[in-house]
């Protein structure tokens, strides 16, 4: 008798069903999301409009705290049809430039993504595409102590920057690679330093996200404003990276909507992920009108903090 390895090739065209949905409550990286109207949620809380929620854990905060493991920016050409939101292209942006997307040109390769926004804009099918930031971290209190759940382990939480919630997160990211401190590698080199202040600079502080206002044509819209909270001792932003690197994998896994598809689900509050594939043709040409890039709001002013009594991140199983 011959076994099934010699049909391996048929794999990929079986049926497993659609994936479970995962309850809110058991993500491993829950929505931070401002509520934009007051209405009852999935467990029957009510969710007061302009309040922040974390998704599946906590309602109508005024203010969530966080140290930040994982910041990416991506590309997604949207293509939202009723009550379900769909992406059409989708680009992860793995490595240096070029990026590619998940449409496909006629010769069957990936399409290859424009490198900025004003070039992307004189590309028709590139056109309505969008660049959003998702930056996931460790929740915890305001002096950065985490949060843990009833398990004793940390809590993770994701804020999604598209929009007009994409320029405070931007400004802030950028601010904070601005930054000039000292460093924390040892022998500095050239090399050292590129890395901290694009990877480690954000980990050193507490991040506190408030709601804000920004001015569109169609009236004010509720925005995340970050701001620098205290500074963390060198022994935890060393466990924070650890840490970072830990979960990498489950990062990539949640948010890397290339490497799967995703079953049909309703449109999600604001901010939550995932959305699926749009399963229409890819290289239909987009409207003539692409809506216009939000104008980016500037971050809120930060105030001096002291530096945060160190916690030991090394004693939380992760």
């Amino acid at each position: 008798m011959s076994g099934y390895e010699e049909y391996g090739d048929l794999q990929g065209v079986g049926f497993t069903g659609a994936p479970e949905s995962v309850p809110p409550e058991d993500e491993f990286f829950k929505s931070v999301y401002v509520a934009g109207v007051t209405r009852k949620n999935h467990i029957n809380v009510e969710e007061v409009a302009g309040k922040l929620q974390i998704r599946g854990l906590e309602y109508n905060l005024d203010e969530v705290n966080m140290v930040i493991t994982h910041t990416k920016e991506i590309l997604v050409r949207e293509a939202s049809k009723g009550t379900r939101e769909l992406y059409s292209c989708f680009s992860f942006k793995n490595g240096a430039p070029p990026w590619h997307g998940t449409s496909k040109l006629e010769d069957g390769r990936n399409r290859t993504c424009p490198n900025t926004s004003a070039e992307r804009a004189v590309v028709d099918f590139c056109a309505p595409c969008r660049g959003q930031i998702l930056v996931a971290g460790i929740y915890c209190k305001a002096d950065g102590s985490p949060v843990t759940d009833a398990a004793g382990k940390p809590v993770f939480v994701f804020l999604r920057g598209k929009g007009t919630k994409y320029g405070n997160i931007s400004g802030y990211l950028g601010d904070m690679f601005n930054l000039d401190l000292a460093p924390i590698f040892e022998p500095v080199t050239e090399q050292s330093e590129a890395f901290e202040k694009a990877v480690v600079n954000n980990k050193r502080f507490v991040t506190r996200v408030q709601v804000g206002k920004a001015t569109t044509q169609y009236g004010d819209k509720n925005v995340f404003t970050l701001e620098k909270g205290p500074q963390m001792d060198k022994d935890s932003v060393m466990n924070i990276l650890k840490v970072s690197k830990q979960t990498l994998e489950k990062f990539n896994e949640k948010f890397d909507w290339s490497t799967r598809r995703q079953a049909a689900q309703p449109k999600p509050a604001d901010g939550i992920l995932p959305m699926e594939e749009d399963p229409k043709d890819q290289t239909a040409k987009p409207a003539q009108e692409a809506a216009q890039p939000a104008a980016e709001t500037p971050t809120q002013e930060t105030k001096p903090q002291e530096s945060a009594k160190t916690f030991s991140f090394d004693k939380i199983e992760f």
